[in-house]
């Protein structure tokens, strides 16, 4: 079964297909060949050319692409065609065990060691090196930070240990199951089970309804290590390997480290039968389920199986995907129009589709959630509004918005294909099963071909083709509360709606944008650069702060950045809540001139965004842009810091969800830890901690325009930009835009009360009763810390949580197995004098809680009582110190520094010093800062447990006590 890619790929008989241009640049190394690219054989869309595919005799599959973003960064990746589809009754969850053994002992990698190894070789575990296991595929991913070949020779190595060589040793997977189990513990709750049932009811008797390839307890907890061993050998075969490995790589080099790796392995038989396949009963009456749990959101979903066949990846399958992408993007903005004016309890919602699912049907269905026990209204609001679009079809005004979005999304991807990041690349070959990877260019020559024919009646003709046959649907619903009403009343609800005669949609009027000219142009009073930077500084007559650094590690793109002085810092203790009103409401509030929605319909084939966001100390926005949307983009956000119109619908969509937002509060302990520790740890500063629910519901726009003044039109004001810049045009660009604004200040706004924080002197352990699992924990131990004011200290303070990470991994996963993850953390605010923390966070079963608790204690007392030794030190060093070979030739960098040249200049010389200065940092200064910042008597320590262990005065109402390991 093909696992679709519905991006827009599609292409129309008469074109014709290259076939010269995918001969292999090179000729293949010895022991390999040169194959097609994979799936070409059922396809008749042009694969990528630079892509170069090849074949050991064994069977190994291979995918080589060359490329230069980042400029040192290889990316590796293993994928085994195996997953839990494959796994007989008992055998559920052994996949995905699989996969976790392969950092646990191989043949010639000892037990506990590969981490480490790794680690060494300036790989941070979880974040360059992971691993994942689907119902068809098992992935194995590595990040490498330089293209190295003695890097690459291990990396490819330690997959080779990966594909033919783990062990399974009895002790070692007895080790892990503690591990696996808690992954699985983590998952299971409301929504995971509320997935179940609906899979249960669309998809019986299928793999995605029986083999969850997080599997059952009872086979995790008691398989063992002889059935594990023989499944890997079974699946884990040449034939059904992948490895793809992208980056400023040489391909022949590459080839043959493919083939000293993997040559000599050899089939153990036959080959296997293909697994990924399913039986959908298509002549099913309607029927109905639901899910009711106290914490769930209200939801509907509806579904309808449809004979269809098997679908490669064509012109025939993209023709149907294309005419019903625009489709359901436009149901999808008349949903979200019509709740807005009409004040209906939808929240969000949308039509599914997909043919050639398990090589036979086709799906159709939609959507839609709301408010709690709003299902009554919920389904025949998207029903209708589907069958309205079957029976009248869509607007060429409709149509036209959608085709522009498309006409956008190939240019752009085109445009920016050379400087394309090699992960995004690794991770599309990962992923395109059945189908064939094509180059963006391509996929835009086929798109101008075929943009003509999607015409009105064909799209018209294909949805009500689809849709129009849904009549026998199965409908699940998730709920609070299930009483009062039976399945057969959802049944009822639908067939009740079927009946309700449908209007023809309204046209709306179409408008111009309405903000172009803000007046005349500012000049230029001051132009310099940061020579050693690059960044160069300009300053406009009404005040306007402007930096540009100008790269070309993003082919057509901008980074921007805009900060007005203020945020959370403007509003204070007393008006914090209006902060996140500001961030949840203002933008929805649209302009005078055109509401949220016929703004994002004139943004339509653009890179704009209309994100407002505030910050600790400023209001603004952040993004990545075309180069030829920059002054649109200055413009929609020049009109929202002058004309925002505050609509009354914003403030009603803003309210909306709160009572069922505030209701899950409770629902998880990541929840329960989210919502609580801030509010101990600062006495209830309404600055970081969530407001009462009532308080939130009483704030309006009133009050946020009073508290707001003119701060956005009079504060300082700082624009960068960084990228593929044209700085003569843009300087123009910002002139003509805030340059034309009212002049503003020069000087910082003074902040100096709103800034002093304190931290509560009430220290200890907290129990905090959550309503999710009964075998679910949340643990945190917090350390106030201070400011980042020294940036070797902070430095020092994320290196030590580093180490702190790695010794939970050692202590807690590979030796307790009492988690499935832990880690440390520092943060030291640049805003806030003084502030800062240092936390170590877990989860667990509550019955864990001394065994986690006495392994914090004991790292801790470690780091305390001596110098962590040298390998330790380098395992949590490498990794920094790999990550700044790129840091200064990627634009995310950049523009973090460039946001604020000119305020805070004092950032400039951090952004200088940062790599030579890490570099200074010894285990004696990591020792200190131990000693200095993590006393045992100093934190916080938080325990979310499960509510009927609290008692009323927030003490254990049992101690929980771990078994003997």
């Amino acid at each position: 079964m093909a696992v679709r890619r519905f991006w827009p790929v599609f292409a129309t008989a008469f074109l014709f297909f290259a076939t010269a241009a995918n001969a292999a640049p090179d000729k293949a190394v010895p022991g390999t060949e040169r194959t097609a690219p994979w799936n070409a054989e059922t396809s008749d869309l042009e694969p990528d050319s630079s892509i170069i595919y090849g074949r050991l005799p064994n069977g190994v599959r291979y995918a080589i692409r060359p490329n230069q973003r980042p400029q040192n960064q290889v990316i590796v990746r293993m994928t085994v065609d195996f997953g839990s589809a494959a796994e007989t009754e008992d055998e559920q969850g052994l996949a995905h065990f699989i996969e976790h053994m392969a950092f646990n002992g191989t043949t010639n990698v000892p037990e506990g060691e590969m981490v480490k190894m790794l680690e060494r070789l300036g790989l941070s575990f979880g974040a360059d090196t992971n691993a994942s296991t689907g119902y068809t595929q098992t992935q194995y991913k590595l990040d490498l930070p330089r293209a190295d070949p003695a890097l690459l020779e291990r990396s490819l190595f330690l997959m080779r240990e990966t594909a033919s060589e783990i062990l399974f040793n009895e002790s070692a997977v007895n080790a892990e199951r503690g591990v696996v189990i808690a992954e699985k513990r983590e998952r299971e709750n409301f929504g995971f089970q509320s997935a179940r049932a609906a899979n249960n009811l669309f998809y019986p008797n299928t793999y995605f309804a029986t083999r969850y390839p997080i599997g059952q307890q009872n086979i995790l907890e008691s398989a063992p290590a002889e059935r594990m061993r023989a499944l890997y050998r079974k699946w884990y075969r040449p034939d059904r390997i992948k490895i793809i490995v992208v980056g400023p790589v040489d391909v022949s080099t590459v080839e043959q480290e493919i083939v000293r790796k993997f040559a000599d392995w050899s089939n153990p038989g036959p080959g296997l039968q293909d697994f990924d396949t399913c039986t959908v009963d298509t002549n099913r009456n309607a029927a109905a389920d639901m899910f009711v749990h106290p914490k769930i959101s209200e939801g509907i979903s509806v579904q309808q199986f449809f004979p269809d066949r098997k679908r490669p990846d064509t012109i025939e399958r993209a023709l149907v995907e294309l005419k019903m992408q625009i489709a359901s993007s436009i149901i999808v903005q008349r949903m979200s129009r019509r709740s807005r004016e009409n004040d209906i309890p939808f929240l969000s919602g949308g039509t599914s589709f997909g043919i050639g699912f398990c090589d036979s049907y086709a799906r159709v269905g939609f959507s839609a959630s709301g408010k709690d026990g709003s299902w009554r209204e919920l389904l025949p609001f998207a029903e209708q509004i589907v069958r309205q679009a079957t029976r009248y079809g869509f607007s060429e005004a409709e149509i036209s918005e959608q085709l522009k979005r498309l006409d956008a999304s190939y240019d752009n991807a085109r445009k920016s294909e050379a400087t394309k990041p090699s992960v995004a690349i690794a991770n599309e070959l990962t992923a395109i099963d059945e189908d064939v990877l094509n180059s963006a260019a391509y996929r835009q020559l086929l798109w101008r071909q075929l943009r003509p024919f999607m015409t009105k009646s064909a799209i018209d003709t294909e949805f009500a083709g689809w849709f129009g046959r849904l009549d026998k649907p199965l409908l699940f619903l998730t709920t609070k509360s299930g009483e009062g009403f039976t399945k057969d009343d959802l049944l009822d609800q639908f067939a009740k709606s079927r009946q309700t005669e449908i209007a023809p949609p309204t046209d709306r009027k179409e408008q111009d944008f309405a903000y172009t000219d803000f007046g005349a142009p500012a000049t230029v009073v001051s132009d310099t650069r940061i020579a050693d930077l690059g960044i160069r500084t300009l300053r406009f007559s009404n005040g306007v702060l402007l930096n540009i650094k100008k790269t070309d590690f993003e082919n057509n793109r901008i980074r921007y950045s805009l900060r007005i002085d203020g945020g959370e810092l403007h509003f204070g203790k007393e008006n914090a809540p209006l902060a996140a009103l500001m961030s949840g409401a203002y933008i929805s509030g649209g302009l005078e001139a055109h509401d949220i929605e016929d703004l994002r319909s004139l943004l339509a084939g653009t890179t704009v965004s209309t994100g407002f966001s505030v910050s600790d100390d400023y209001f603004g926005s952040s993004g990545a842009i075309a180069p030829a949307d920059l002054e649109r983009q200055l413009q929609v956000m020049a009109a929202y810091t002058k004309y925002p119109a505050y609509a009354d619908n914003a403030l009603r969509l803003f309210r909306r969800p709160l009572p069922e937002l505030y209701a899950r509060l409770d629902a998880t302990p990541g929840s329960v830890m989210g919502t609580s520790t801030p509010k101990i740890m600062t006495d209830n500063d309404p600055r970081f901690s969530i407001a009462p629910l009532e308080t939130m519901q009483s704030v309006n726009f009133a009050m946020l325009k009073t508290v707001l003044d003119d701060s956005l039109l009079k504060n300082r004001l700082e624009i960068a930009l960084v990228g593929d810049v044209d700085e003569d045009a843009a300087i123009a660009s910002v002139a003509r835009t805030f340059g034309a604004l009212p002049g503003r200040n020069t000087e910082a706004v003074t902040t100096s009360k709103q800034r002093e924080t304190a931290w509560s002197a009430t220290r200890g352990t907290f129990n905090l009763p959550h309503k999710g699992e009964a075998n679910q924990m949340g643990w945190r131990r917090i350390w106030p810390t201070t400011d980042d004011s020294d940036q070797k200290v902070s430095q020092g303070m994320d290196l030590l949580a580093r180490i702190v990470t790695i010794r939970l991994t050692d202590e807690l996963r590979e030796k307790l197995g009492a988690t499935y993850g832990g880690g440390a953390s520092s943060f030291m605010s640049n805003v806030y004098p003084g502030r800062g923390t240092f936390a170590i966070a877990t989860s667990g079963d509550p019955k864990d809680l001394p065994a986690i608790e006495a392994a914090v204690d004991a790292i801790i007392a470690e780091l305390r009582a001596a110098p962590v030794n040298k390998d330790l030190f380098e395992r949590a060093r490498k990794p920094v110190l790999e990550s700044y070979t790129d840091w200064k030739k990627q634009n995310g960098p950049w523009i973090g520094i460039a946001a604020i040249a000119q305020t805070n200049p004092k950032r400039l010389e951090r952004f200088r010093n940062s790599e030579e200065l890490f570099k200074t940092i010894t285990t004696d200064d990591i020792w200190q800062l131990a000693k200095k910042w993590l006393e045992p008597s100093a934190p916080f320590t938080f325990r979310a447990v499960p509510d009927e262990l609290v008692d009323a005065d927030g003490s254990l109402r049992q101690a929980p006590s771990a078994p003997a390991k």
